[in-house]
């Protein structure tokens, strides 16, 4: 599938501005249209009228005192918009920006529908935890579990990936994972490997079985040396490899069928919370009918 229309979620983190190097990175590769969207939400204005807050600020807890903060907020979201656009340009794009009121995932989710890709910034393992996070909690993972669009999930700088690392176990979500990849790596002159992962040296036979159906469903020259197989835990050995490799990670989540067999619709929310590395998450339900468009309209070259 191709990504015709990016949305990156802005916030004026550093995070943030990772997360839109990546949509300018996307969009130039892609030619794909870009948006920016940054969401003031009314839980900020209750962290900064709590009493410990309002009394540093000089604020008295009030219903004008409420709307100063909101206003603030709202042209601090607009400077924010305007930078991105100003970046934009200045990089030879057009976009859209929008700037909105409510809770984060519920305006962020509801924008996502219209777009085919969701990008937004997330805070690496390790990295220091803001106020706000404390109060919102995971944003990212939120935002995968309830979206019915493909999320990048972006942490080390873009011009950190060195290749695109697809997570293969055969299952529907996989494949459609697999496909994703292979056409971001084409399309982004990126390397492609692929990762089957085994509890045991018993499985291995089922992983070659696996590996063989995945090369079979590569469209491109890349069949040789593009998958492996290794063995341990699924979550802990994908985290590994890819912040060894310098990865983008793409996996597809919450997967059908057995859970035995669908490793990776178990593991997707661990990889978000625990990753160092940008993960591109595959919502298979969206995507599906797009996938097997493109995989018709599009030639296989040898």
């Amino acid at each position: 599938m191709t990504f015709k229309k990016i949305l990156v979620a802005l916030d004026g983190s550093q995070n943030s501005q990772i997360a839109a190097n990546y949509g300018f990175w996307l969009a130039s590769n892609l030619q794909a249209d870009l948006a920016g969207q940054h969401v003031v939400d009314p839980r900020l204005v209750d962290l900064f009228i709590e009493p410990e807050f309002a009394e540093e600020l000089g604020f008295s807890q009030s219903i004008e005192t409420s709307e100063k903060v909101f206003s603030a907020l709202r042209k601090i979201g607009k400077v924010i918009l305007d930078l991105f656009s100003k970046e934009a340009a200045g990089r030879g794009f057009k976009t859209t920006t929008f700037l909105d009121e409510g809770y984060i995932v519920d305006e962020i989710l509801k924008y996502a529908e219209e777009f085919d890709l969701l990008v937004m910034g997330h805070r690496g393992r390790g990295q220091k935890k803001l106020p706000t996070g404390l109060m919102l909690g995971s944003v990212a993972e939120r935002v995968v579990v309830g979206s019915d669009v493909p999320v990048l999930i972006t942490v080390q700088p873009v011009t950190e990936i060195k290749q695109i690392l697809v997570a293969f176990d055969g299952s529907e979500p996989s494949r459609g994972a697999l496909l994703m990849a292979e056409n971001l790596a084409k399309r982004t002159e990126s390397k492609l490997k692929a990762l089957t992962i085994i509890p045991s040296e018993k499985h291995k036979e089922d992983a070659r079985i696996i590996r063989e159906q995945g090369e079979s469903f590569l469209r491109e020259y890349w069949v040789d040396e593009v998958f492996s197989i290794k063995e341990g835990a699924v979550s802990d050995t994908l985290l590994d490899y890819a912040n060894t490799s310098n990865s983008l990670l793409v996996l597809g989540a919450y997967g059908f069928g057995d859970p035995d067999k669908n490793v990776l619709g178990s593991t997707t929310t661990k990889i978000i919370r625990e990753t160092k590395t940008s993960v591109l998450v595959y919502k298979p339900i969206h995507t599906l009918a797009s996938a097997q468009s493109d995989k018709l309209a599009e030639p296989t070259v040898k």
